[in-house]
């Protein structure tokens, strides 16, 4: 039962703010957790990195070295909590007794969110099906079902899902009709939460069952990292054109898997701090599988990403996953997407490898302009920063907020 540790470990709301307000005191506002150095999570994280690379390998069992709180801490954070503890369920890791039980429980409770999750994604599949509207499922709704030894083991804080442009108002009536309110609203999509649902976690050390999660309602799979940055034109891949079905219920679609491994990859690569541990092994999953079953062609995957110009922005989780699991990605095509990328963005990915390149808080100057184009770019972006549209000057300080929950919600994955 989980009942004896919820009691142990939840976290009341005013806990979850004063842990918000501590972290602003110490000058990291992204960094929750006051009994755990920064340094011992980043150490937990190349820990995790090389059980993965073992077990993805195929090596015998293998040894999870580490104090239960660092890993347990860097496996929440990482996205790859319930996967460890998944592993070690089948004997593929050795822990210590404390690292077990706190990754068996991160298993645990994921694998009831996600089943309660996958319910509500079908009932809101059905019901925007019978009214005659088409849709594709995205990220981990789908990959969790197709990729993974089970949707359990992959976290996720929202269900993404893709409507026609011209179906987006009906699609949200339905959603307001079934009980979801409005949280947030941008140019290509809309995030729906459920009001009786608590605003925040559980816990800030693994994802609760009852953790908040939403729906993202898009309509459109354009990406771009901001303004004066590259627009990747994920529309002009024709994302309904293709004949894959989601596992779930083949009433909506999914992603054919070159544009699946290409939107991926550059959601991924689009900002730092979506390159989780993760994120990088779900890439590996997907090549190694639609590699075997010659499904994936990558001329194919060239040719979609030129067509989108979003090779650019895939370059990073690529060039990763190849250092997590050297092979998965042919040097040809880590060459041509390098050749997509600013020069400041290939010389910051170089001092980096798959557990470090997480981030907890701000980026460095250069790294926050990387993407732009030009000094026009690099103007526009400033701007953007300066005078920004949809927040007030008291607002600034929830950026930092978020990136705390990027950190322990949205980076755990979508």
């Amino acid at each position: 039962m989980d009942c004896e540790w919820d009691v142990e470990a939840g976290l009341s709301a005013e806990e979850v703010r004063r842990r918000f307000a501590w972290a602003r005191r110490q000058g990291r506002p992204a960094w929750l957790w006051p009994d755990v150095s920064v340094e011992s999570w980043g150490a937990a994280l190349g820990t995790i990195q090389e059980a993965a690379v073992a077990c993805l390998g195929g090596e015998a069992a293998t040894d999870l070295d580490g104090g239960a709180e660092s890993l347990g801490l860097a496996g929440y954070t990482s996205g790859m909590g319930p996967l460890l503890g998944f592993w070690i369920e089948q004997g593929r890791l050795r822990a210590g007794s404390s690292v077990v039980v706190e990754l068996e429980r991160q298993l645990r409770h994921n694998r009831r969110r996600a089943k309660r999750m996958e319910a509500v994604a079908a009932a809101l599949v059905g019901r925007l099906v019978e009214l005659g509207i088409e849709v594709l499922i995205l990220k981990g709704a789908h990959t969790s079902t197709v990729y993974f030894p089970e949707p359990g083991v992959r976290p996720a804080s929202d269900i993404d899902l893709l409507v026609a442009h011209g179906d987006g108002h009906r699609a949200e009536a339905v959603l307001a009709h079934l009980g979801f309110s409005l949280q947030k609203r941008s140019r290509w999509e809309s995030s729906w939460f459920l009001p009786a649902a608590s605003g925040e976690p559980r816990t800030l050390t693994y994802v609760h069952a009852d953790d908040p999660w939403s729906i993202d309602l898009h309509i459109s799979l354009n990406i771009s990292a901001g303004r004066g940055t590259p627009l990747g034109c994920f529309d002009l891949a024709a994302p309904f054109a293709g004949r894959e079905r989601w596992a779930v219920d083949a009433r909506a679609r999914v992603l054919e898997p070159a544009p699946l491994l290409l939107h991926l990859a550059a959601h991924a690569g689009v900002g730092w701090q979506n390159l989780t541990l993760l994120r990088q092994v779900e890439l590996v999953l997907v090549v190694r599988r639609e590699v075997a079953s010659r499904r994936l062609c990558w001329d194919e995957f060239l040719a979609t990403g030129r067509l989108t110009t979003a090779l650019g922005y895939a370059y990073p989780a690529l060039r990763l996953a190849e250092r997590l699991l050297p092979g998965t990605v042919p040097a040809n095509v880590l060459e041509e997407c390098a050749g997509w990328v600013p020069r400041t963005v290939r010389r910051r990915l170089a001092r980096l490898n798959p557990a470090s390149a997480q981030r907890i808080g701000r980026n460095s100057l250069a790294e926050h302009f990387m993407w732009a184009q030009g000094w026009r770019g690099r103007l526009r972006m400033l701007a953007a920063d300066l005078l920004p549209d949809d927040r007030h000057w008291s607002d600034r300080r929830r950026i930092y907020e978020a990136r705390a929950w990027r950190l322990i919600r949205g980076t755990i994955s979508r």
